[in-house]
């Protein structure tokens, strides 16, 4: 055990929002609510690239950080879920994780006529 575990106790990693969690705290989005996104991600990440493609099918912008090319979109990350795991879609700052996730709210976001 580190010193510093010893006197701040265990590192405590925030827990990235469950999707359904996520969704009952952020609620489906609709025209009149826009929503501050950002996808953190790398083009070689299989996963990834199924976020793009969706994002791409869907008709939706999203700034998307590139977390091997930027050190800060990678420190941000890590701030963000306590790892380096992408994708990452951050929704009004709440992180969504796991692209079969990603990909289903952002078919909701759609649905509900919100375009970014």
């Amino acid at each position: 055990m580190s010193i510093l575990s010893r006197l701040f106790g265990p590192r405590q990693r925030p827990t990235p929002a469950e999707p359904a969690e996520l969704s009952r705290r952020l609620g489906v989005p609709s025209p009149d609510q826009p929503r501050s996104l950002a996808l953190y991600a790398y083009d070689t990440c299989p996963y990834c690239r199924r976020v793009y493609q969706a994002l791409q099918g869907l008709g939706i912008e999203v700034p998307v950080r590139n977390t091997r090319h930027d050190t800060l979109a990678a420190q941000e990350l890590r701030a963000l879920t306590g790892g380096s795991q992408v994708p990452c879609l951050v929704i009004d700052g709440q992180p969504l994780l796991e692209s079969a996730d990603i990909i289903a709210w952002l078919e909701s976001y759609k649905a509900n006529g919100s375009s970014r």
